[in-house]
């Protein structure tokens, strides 16, 4: 059609005000509500296994370790059973012999001779046994926790028999290791004594008492600061295969910074979560100890030193893996993090194909 018109410019504003940027501007209509934003569009994440491979929460990580544990039942929680059973059952077995046997430890503590072959004192004293066994498991643990998790991170799943072929190499180094970490505490015990003595040495009460408070409240800051540092070394000897020195060394390095105070939030927050837990195991079992004291003897002699077992066998199947997994789970977030372990995984498995 010859009259047809098509898309043309707007003509100039006509001079009477009634052009559209002459008029009030009065939003909505009365009873309008805009529309809502559109939603953020969903965030792409990639997921090989327990934790998405990108910078961790703190959610994420505790969930991560119940998924290990979900995953690899036999490798977690059954290799901790298995792993405590087998020091705590010798351990509890001469501890029982002990609380039967007159030790005279009376005598030796220095306490009423009346007392000296006194049979509560040696079953008290035999109950600890199954805790130095519990030392024995908590040193092994995290080695075959950090192995899991190693695997779990990748999607991989590990049986209790692939777990002890893969990490029995590591035991010796984990256990070097370990010591050295003591040792190094211990270091740092022996210099505030020293100090201390020191102090006391001086004619000056008040510079004594205040150079103790001054020294005690170091020395724990110290020991804050280097259980944090240490935190990683036995999961690095286990997961990258360094040695004792270079395990620790190693975990200095990835802690430093302002990532140290978040490392430490989340394992004392972790550490005051797994005690609570422990203690609602564990009041039972110490309330029958408790109220064993009052049964007879030849009850009492075995009831103790046995209760304490069974609480360390809870603990070190409960409560020790948990804590080992948020570890090991912390220190994957920081390679993430400080050296892009995620890009890194990601390479390894899926490689992009050869030209």
């Amino acid at each position: 059609m010859s009259d047809q018109q098509g898309w043309t410019a707007p003509g100039p504003v006509p001079p009477d005000g009634n052009g559209p940027q002459d008029r009030p501007w009065t939003g909505y209509g009365p009873g309008y509500r805009p529309p809502p934003p559109p939603p953020p569009p969903p965030r792409l994440e990639y997921r090989p296994g327990i934790i998405p491979l990108r910078p961790l929460t703190l959610g994420e990580i505790w969930s991560g370790v119940f998924a290990a544990v979900r995953g690899n039942p036999g490798a977690t929680l059954g290799l901790a059973l298995v792993t405590t059973a087998a020091v705590l059952v010798p351990a509890t077995a001469l501890a029982l012999w002990l609380a039967g046997q007159d030790l005279r430890l009376g005598v030796i503590f220095e306490t009423d001779p009346d007392l000296a072959s006194d049979p509560f004192l040696n079953a008290t004293v035999a109950s600890y046994l199954p805790a130095l066994a519990m030392f024995i498991a908590s040193i092994l643990l995290p080695v075959f926790i950090a192995l899991v998790i190693g695997h779990a991170v990748q999607g991989q799943k590990v049986t209790l028999a692939q777990t002890w072929q893969q990490s029995r190499g590591r035991i010796l180094t984990a256990v070097a290791t370990t010591f050295l970490v003591i040792a190094m505490f211990v270091a740092l015990v022996v210099a505030l004594i020293i100090v201390l003595v020191g102090l006391w040495a001086t004619d000056s009460t008040g510079l004594a008492a205040g150079g103790t408070v001054v020294a005690i409240v170091a020395a724990v800051t110290g020991g804050i600061y280097l259980w944090v540092k240490v935190g990683f070394a036995v999961t690095i000897v286990v997961l990258e295969g360094a040695g004792a020195r270079r395990s620790i060394a190693r975990s200095w390095r990835l802690t430093r910074g302002r990532p140290f105070w978040r490392i430490f939030g989340i394992r004392l927050l972790t550490s005051i979560v797994a005690t609570i837990a422990g203690s609602i195991v564990g009041t039972p079992i110490g309330l029958i100890a408790l109220f064993a004291a009052g049964s007879p003897e030849s009850t009492f002699i075995w009831l103790l030193p046995l209760s304490q077992a069974v609480s360390a066998l809870v603990q070190g199947v409960l409560v020790t893996p948990f804590v080992s997994g948020v570890d090991s789970l912390l220190y994957v977030d920081q390679r993430i993090r400080r050296e892009g372990l995620d890009v890194m995984l990601m390479q390894q498995l899926h490689p992009s194909p050869g030209p």
